[in-house]
């Protein structure tokens, strides 16, 4: 009888065993199974915008960092922007495109772009912000956005001017200018003004 009672106990005991390791092998491929989506979930993340860091108001005018201006760049065709740009053009023209957008709460902007017989040859937009306290800081993030690009800012006549190189034009400049004191109307918006074109002289 002890003897069938020792066996009983050492079947009882293995048999607790092999529970025991399955429930661990379980857990060890539950764990692996979790750690594996939540690594699929973290790569699959939108990775943060270059531009986030200068604000939402900068990060949707310029909409990349690539090219002069909006991943664009001085040459290329009308026909390329037009294709490229987020909207249907306001007003169009054979040498000229002209948008419109909305900034959620934060204001709108427009851009004009002009165009010669190589290609885009200037680009200007006017970016109105509701609240016009905001202007200098709006004016500020484009500011240290050029200076990061294009090294410290020239100032002339109030305006802050960089020049940068173009295959096709030569010496570009890029004019920023906060335009909110022009605005002299009650609760009119600040205005940030930034115009691109060849330097001509």
């Amino acid at each position: 009888m002890p003897v069938l009672q020792h066996v009983i106990s050492l079947y009882l005991c293995t048999h607790k065993i092999k529970t025991m390791l399955s429930f661990f092998k379980q857990a060890h491929k539950t764990a692996i199974l979790l750690l594996f989506m939540v690594f699929t979930v973290y790569s699959c993340k939108q990775p943060k915008s270059k531009l986030a860091e200068y604000g939402p108001v900068l990060e949707n005018v310029m909409l990349s960092d690539d090219g002069a201006f909006r991943s664009f760049s001085f040459g290329d065709s009308l026909g390329f922007i037009k294709a490229k740009e987020t909207a249907v053009p306001v007003e169009m023209d054979k040498d000229y495109l002209y948008y419109e957008y909305k900034l959620n709460s934060e204001g709108s902007y427009n851009i004009a772009y002009n165009f010669d017989e190589r290609g885009l040859n200037e680009i200007h937009s006017d970016i109105f912000i509701n609240d016009a306290a905001k202007a200098d800081e709006v004016f500020n993030k484009f500011k240290n956005y050029f200076d990061l690009h294009y090294g410290p800012t020239q100032t002339q006549m109030g305006f802050n001017i960089w020049s940068v190189k173009s295959e096709k034009y030569g010496d570009i400049k890029i004019n920023l200018s906060n335009e909110s004191t022009d605005f002299t109307v009650d609760k009119a918006p600040g205005k940030v003004s930034i115009w691109i074109y060849p330097d001509k002289n």
